[in-house]
């Protein structure tokens, strides 16, 4: 944190003092030039999300759904006995199957969308809700938010180094200087997470273990852009 404030300090001696920074025009012999550096580093995804479905088909809509809300009361009750787990229902539908000559059959499923940041308590009580009868839709791992922000200072510092590195470098290649830096653009930290990937339906609702998963590790980024004003060396 502090090189970060060095950074931008040294930068806001480049800038424009108050009474020029209504000016946004270059005065003669200015060279402008637009930068952009990227600061990246790999860092363990920590977050494991997982989507499961209790499915009931029936030829009764009521019973169909007192089987699905039966089903999920006792899926919920099994997931906030598990303290590092947060759970929430998702989409509930019910609709029918009509086909000429056959019985309607009424087809219902409800989602359960779990998240927790100790991923091998997460990975047992899915283990426990496919023995339960419920389908895993997917499992997606990501880098948690509280881990992006605290590796942003340190990124941010770097990229905004590297981007007055460049700036000399090329303000030398030209025989300038560098005269302001202006307009500076600061992202936040961004990636992180990895596509989902599906699982069998049939093979998760009679799983006899819980289901195994790697998350890897994420390239995490940080980009920044800014405006160069560069003018003939001793201007």
């Amino acid at each position: 944190m502090r090189h970060l404030l060095r950074t931008i300090a040294a930068l806001a001696l480049l800038a424009p003092s108050p009474a020029l920074a209504a000016d946004t025009s270059a005065p003669p012999g200015v060279t402008i030039i637009h930068l952009t550096e990227r600061a990246e580093r790999l860092m363990a995804r920590d977050r494991l999300r997982a989507g499961l479905a209790v499915e009931v088909t029936g030829p009764v809509a009521q019973q169909v759904q007192a089987e699905i809300n039966r089903r999920m009361e006792a899926a919920l009750a099994k997931a906030k006995s598990v303290s590092t787990v947060k759970a929430e229902t998702g989409g509930y539908s019910v609709y029918p199957e009509r086909n000429q000559g056959k019985p309607t059959l009424w087809h219902g499923q409800q989602t359960l969308n779990l998240v927790s940041d100790a991923p091998a308590d997460l990975l047992a009580l899915m283990g426990d809700l496919q023995q339960q009868g419920l389908a895993t839709q997917g499992l997606t791992f990501e880098v948690a938010e509280q881990t992006l922000r605290k590796a942003e200072d340190g990124l941010t510092a770097e990229a905004l180094a590297a981007l007055h590195q460049r700036a000399d470098k090329v303000a030398g290649d030209l025989g300038m200087a560098v005269q302001q830096i202006r307009d500076v653009t600061v992202g936040n930290a961004e990636g992180g997470a990895r596509p989902p990937f599906p699982m069998m339906r049939a093979a998760a609702a009679a799983a006899p273990a819980p289901p195994v998963a790697e998350p890897g590790d994420a390239q995490i980024s940080v980009t920044v852009q800014a405006e160069i004003w560069l003018a003939p060396k001793g201007q």
